[in-house]
């Protein structure tokens, strides 16, 4: 029986409190950067954040600011962890995903009608501008891009949404024009792993200026891209590049989606490239999808 979802997203919130922006929905999902700095108190301040939102399911990823939540990290802090993945985290509908597959029934107020719904998460992203970031790996082509992706899912476990903190390549990775020296791009080795899965959403954040959300259709009997469009794009990006739209809209209906052919990234950026505490932040983005 087919179940029309709707899907919360945002990333990237930095220890704000974000909890009043958020609209009610079947599902919020963090794709990582709760924090500045992964310190227990920080990741305490998210998690309570997020445990008081209505949804029922709470799907959370860490990103590269969550040190505490980094095994290989010399900020790592096991409390972190076990926040969570606590007994307490599960009855607050809270799902921390690391690098795996979680799969949900009873996922929405009304669960008698819900079809099962495959998540995949995963923090790790390329190497950021030199720093000592939580989740991290050497850029493509490395044996580490290819081994943090090494188990992500194939068209044949049947992912609907695939969660990460950093964008795969050429999906809303655009980088302002302060960084672009750098060279900073999303990770090509997720973006073959996701060609060939083709999930429903995929969600993430990292690179604030490239907020938006874009729509893709992929080759028939391929993995290239058929065609794409952006459906939203950030003010900064816009303002920058000189383009003319599309404005940086907040909510979307996805119902018509053709399964195994389309997929929806949202880059999903709370902040702006303005960080500053109270500056203006981004609105949450809310997906529609029928599965």
């Amino acid at each position: 029986m087919a179940s029309t979802i709707k899907i919360v997203c945002v990333s990237d919130t930095h220890n704000d409190d974000f909890a009043s922006k958020v609209p009610d929905g079947d599902i919020f999902i963090h794709a990582g950067d709760m924090t500045n700095f992964g310190t227990l108190e920080e990741l305490q301040k998210a998690y309570d954040l997020i445990a008081s939102l209505p949804h029922k399911t709470k799907i959370v990823v860490a990103g590269n600011h969550d040190f505490g939540l980094d095994s290989k990290h010399p900020e790592y802090l096991a409390e972190s962890v076990e926040l969570f993945t606590s007994s307490a985290a599960k009855a607050a509908g809270i799902n921390y995903i690391d690098r795996e597959i979680q799969t949900f029934i009873n996922y929405t107020s009304v669960p008698s009608n819900d079809p099962e719904l495959r998540v995949y998460g995963n923090p790790c992203q390329p190497e950021f501008i030199g720093k000592p970031y939580a989740f991290i790996y050497r850029p493509y082509p490395s044996e580490a891009s290819e081994k943090a992706w090494e188990a992500a899912p194939t068209y044949e476990d049947n992912i609907h949404i695939w969660v990460m903190h950093s964008p795969p390549l050429n999906r809303l990775d655009s980088i302002n024009k302060k960084y672009k020296d750098l060279g900073l791009t999303g990770c090509e080795v997720q973006a073959k792993k996701i060609a060939a899965a083709k999930p429903l959403l995929c969600v993430f954040g990292h690179y604030h200026f490239s907020r938006g959300v874009e729509r893709v259709r992929w080759e028939k009997d391929g993995e290239e891209v058929e065609n794409s469009e952006i459906l939203s794009m950030s003010a900064e990006r816009r303002l920058e590049e000189g383009r003319v739209g599309p404005a940086s809209l907040s909510e979307f209906d996805f119902s018509d989606l053709e399964v195994g052919r389309e997929t929806i990234f949202v880059n999903a950026a709370w902040k702006t490239m303005d960080k500053t505490p109270g500056a203006a932040t981004n609105d949450p983005i809310v997906i529609t999808l029928t599965l």
